[in-house]
């Protein structure tokens, strides 16, 4: 009978596991991730690009303290928002508080203008 461990996605859990079947069990190591810093200080930002398609406010943030995109993201929030609200913290992620994006776009001309779109179509949906 065989012993099998379940791969797990949490990155401490590197030690290697055992597979095979009976007396032939075979050490493997599992490759050691690395992972860049991709979670944002929301109070770390600068705003380089912003326009207001159809009422919806769209940002290209740059976050200091993320590697991937370079810190860069696209971020569109609702129809109408209080810019104000963002002076001193803009937080990427979704969440139920008030400043909260509505869509997140990949940082690239073509996510640029997928933003742009996106808020154009938008009739009274949001």
């Amino acid at each position: 009978m065989g012993m099998f461990k379940l791969f797990s996605s949490d990155s401490r859990d590197n030690s290697g596991c055992l597979t095979g079947v009976g007396v032939g069990m075979v050490n493997v190591q599992q490759p050691t991730i690395i992972r860049v810093n991709s979670t944002s200080d929301p109070t770390k930002f600068l705003i380089t690009k912003q326009i207001v398609v159809n009422g919806y406010p769209i940002f290209l943030v740059n976050y200091q303290d993320v590697k991937n995109y370079e810190g860069n993201k696209i971020l569109m929030y609702p129809k109408n928002f209080n810019l104000g609200i963002l002076k001193y913290r803009m937080d990427p992620h979704f969440f139920d508080k008030g400043d909260s994006p509505i869509a997140r776009f990949e940082p690239t001309t073509y996510g640029w203008k997928l933003a742009q779109t996106l808020a154009k179509s938008l009739n009274g949906i949001y």
